[in-house]
């Protein structure tokens, strides 16, 4: 068992030493041919490719929950992880098994060189991916539920020609140097992902990335699904998530009953991105009770997460994530306080540098106004050194009570150690900021 976990840390370590990206971007059709050579094409199988800013993790958590309820084998391909790189791979709802994993890793790593030679070697995004398609290969699942990286027309997961549903998630400034620096220049990399004749969903709450997104489709001849947040009818609060009703996609004269649906997750936003895995199984055919019941039980940790009473991690990172954590944030403190909870806010908080921080800490400061905020910087070579972030938090700050703290397990401490029964404690800032909290608190279970 020792030498097994020396082998997967080995792995994981080899991985996160490829760089993020090469000097020449490869084309599909290099991808294509690495999975030649890995003979890994995906086969006869659905294939459901994600795209977006925010809400394409969640989205894949629902459909790939929804497709099990229906009796399918899944396997999902998803990034980034918060604690292990083998969160990326889920098999029929469970992470890659050491042996599988280790096997993918082997044969990927050893035909790397022949890359090399022919067409380069692989980003460690390419590499992942290429694993992935190695556990497809071995696994033959009925479904792939497969989600982009940061882009679209030229992501890696792009190479694959044959897809049978597309959902493109909310759209908003993000990467900005590598995508475009407004919403429709982002949604037109988003929506290349769709292909010829075959069905988009897609979020519509950006007018101006929806309309790139329509026109996409129309020149395709694809079906474009819109979502929106006014199709979720009663939108109820509950102590565990949100509950709303919907009206299902139905041939033109025929009436059927609205559908229930229960979202297992404290963010409003989430009932949107529900909203999307519900129509993109309505298109496949899937079952209402398995979409409701596949929705219900769905896990996707990070994302408005409770931990414990009164503690919740979310993974905002980008300035429309960080306005949609706001919101549910505030959700959250008005039924708390309804139940009787009526201490302070306090926000731990943590970005990396290339994000637009000053924007996200003044969304904060100005919206949320905790009680207390404690700031950190983040192991990731990536993460905002604190002078930076306590500058932009105290630019928009109304409150002197800003604590620093040298990393993110001291940061933890402070807050359990200050925190009451009554009090809410929000850590947000980074999907990396979240992992690193939950290996120090994996840490303290096992100590």
């Amino acid at each position: 068992m020792m030498q097994r976990e020396e082998e997967i840390q080995k792995a994981a370590e080899y991985v996160e030493a490829i760089p993020r990206f090469s000097r020449e971007k490869h084309s599909m059709e290099k991808l294509r041919r690495m999975l030649e050579l890995l003979k890994a094409q995906p086969g006869d199988c659905g294939i459901i490719h994600v795209a977006g800013t925010n809400g394409k993790g969640s989205v894949c958590a629902f459909l790939s929950s929804i497709l099990r309820k229906a009796g399918f084998r899944t396997a999902v391909f998803t990034s980034p992880h918060l604690l292990s790189i083998k969160e990326r791979f889920v098999l029929d709802g469970i992470e890659a098994d050491d042996e599988l994993f280790i096997r993918a890793f082997e044969e990927v790593k050893d035909m790397s060189a022949a890359f090399a030679g022919e067409i380069g070697h692989p980003t460690y995004f390419e590499f992942l991916f290429l694993m992935f398609m190695v556990m497809v290969r071995e696994t033959k699942p009925e479904y792939i539920v497969l989600e982009t990286g940061m882009g679209g027309r030229l992501d890696a997961t792009n190479c694959l020609e044959r897809v049978t549903l597309s959902v493109i998630t909310s759209i908003s400034l993000d990467h900005m140097q590598y995508l475009g620096d407004t919403a429709e220049k982002i949604a037109a990399e988003k929506a290349g992902i769709i292909k010829k004749g075959i069905p988009v969903i897609f979020d519509c709450s950006n007018e101006q990335a929806a309309g790139v997104i329509r026109k996409r489709a129309a020149s395709l001849g694809c079906r474009a699904v819109p979502a929106a947040k006014k199709e979720c009818r009663n939108l109820m609060q509950e102590a565990a998530g949100y509950s709303f009703s919907v009206s299902p996609l139905l041939p033109e004269g025929e009436g059927k009953n609205d559908w229930t649906v229960k979202v297992p997750f404290e963010a409003e936003y989430q009932a949107v991105n529900a909203l999307l895995a519900l129509r993109a199984a309505e298109i496949l055919g899937m079952p209402e009770n398995a979409v409701t019941d596949g929705i219900a039980g769905a896990v996707w940790p990070g994302r408005m997460e409770r931990i414990s009473g009164g503690i919740y991690l979310d993974g905002a990172h980008n300035e429309g994530g960080i306005r949609e954590f706001v919101k549910a944030a505030r959700a959250v403190m008005a039924r708390r306080r309804q139940e009787g909870f009526c201490g302070r806010s306090i926000l731990l908080f943590s970005v990396v540098s290339d994000k637009e921080y000053q924007e996200m800490a003044g969304i904060l400061c100005r919206e949320l106004r905790p009680d207390m905020t404690v700031l950190t910087r983040l192991e990731s070579g990536r993460g905002l050194d604190v002078q930076s972030l306590r500058k932009a938090v105290s630019s928009g700050n109304t409150q002197e009570n800003i604590r620093i703290a040298p990393g993110v397990s001291q940061a933890l401490r402070i807050v359990l150690d200050e925190k009451k029964e009554e009090d809410t404690v929000f850590c947000v800032g980074s999907l990396y900021l979240i992992g690193e909290i939950k290996k120090c608190l994996r840490r303290n279970k096992n100590e």
